[in-house]
């Protein structure tokens, strides 16, 4: 008897992915790494930088699962963009240290996954970085796209828990404020909720 049922490997396909599907991958979602990358950097050039270093990263590194594939290539793609910035991000933070409070209705406020992910996708990205510094966009990016936790987030950043959970109450007053004067027309789509 056995624990484990056996799997015939000759005639399954192979499950890691190869290198054609790494760099099909990234060929084909080349434009939604970017945005990734430029969310959080602000700079083309050093998105473009981030996306083919998150590229050469995986085909160097432990190949991935073709199943997970691009989502392995988001999340080498964010940790690419967020390695580049990381001093900086760490100085941003300074601004979000007192700012957090343990109130109930405060914490409320706190921006969910769903909210943050479709923020990325519908918003005009140079609307996103004029608006929101190096911090907050990375916490948007991470919550959003790589659907860390609030904990996750301050583990990669190295960065006080209290201070993911103040950017995020930012991000989600100023998804409001988009939704409510700014962006009329997106309120529906970017915002399901206002607070």
């Amino acid at each position: 008897m056995s624990w484990f049922p056996i799997v015939n490997q000759k005639n399954a396909a192979p499950m890691q992915a190869s290198a054609s599907d790494i760099t099909s991958c990234f060929h084909n979602e080349k434009e939604t790494l970017f945005r990734l990358a430029f969310l959080i950097t602000g700079d083309e050039a050093q998105a473009q930088a981030s996306v083919i270093n998150a590229y050469e990263l995986t085909l160097q590194g432990k190949t991935p699962f073709r199943d997970w594939l691009f989502e392995w290539a988001k999340s080498a793609t964010v940790r690419s963009a967020i390695r580049t910035q990381l001093d900086e991000i760490r100085r941003c933070e300074s601004a979000y240290k007192d700012s957090y409070y343990d109130d109930p209705e405060y914490r409320s406020q706190q921006t969910d996954q769903q909210r943050m992910a479709e923020s990325i996708w519908r918003l005009d990205p140079g609307l996103v970085i004029s608006e929101l510094d190096l911090f907050a966009r990375s916490i948007l990016v991470l919550r959003g796209v790589v659907h860390a936790s609030a904990r996750d987030c301050a583990v990669q950043l190295n960065v006080s828990h209290q201070s993911v959970l103040a950017a995020q109450c930012r991000i989600s007053a100023w998804l409001s404020t988009m939704c409510e004067n700014q962006q009329p027309e997106l309120a529906c789509q970017v915002v399901r909720q206002c607070p």
